[in-house]
């Protein structure tokens, strides 16, 4: 690692156990978890904005990256249904 590497992204301890259970990823480091969150990111093409929030799918999954654009730090990873969607953009 670089003297002038500065992370692009901070992560919340509740983010990174959350990722680990819902990526399947119990038994990797953190360090292992955030390199394959970044290869989800990288992967996604769904996302969308609410209340200074950024939700970034994981691989165009259902599960979604929740992101403080404000800090820009993962907060957590979470489930989002396609119905759960539509509420939160104010679809229904």
């Amino acid at each position: 690692m670089s003297y002038y590497y500065k992370p692009s992204m901070g992560y919340s301890v509740h983010a990174l156990q959350r990722a680990k259970e819902r990526l399947k990823l119990q038994d990797k480091q953190d360090w292992e978890v955030k390199e394959a969150i970044k290869n989800h990111i990288f992967n996604s093409t769904k996302t969308f904005k609410i209340n200074g929030m950024l939700y970034l799918s994981a691989s165009n999954t259902n599960i979604f990256f929740v992101i403080n654009e404000s800090s820009n730090t993962l907060v957590t990873v979470t489930l989002v249904s396609a119905e759960k969607q539509l509420r939160l953009m104010g679809g229904w």
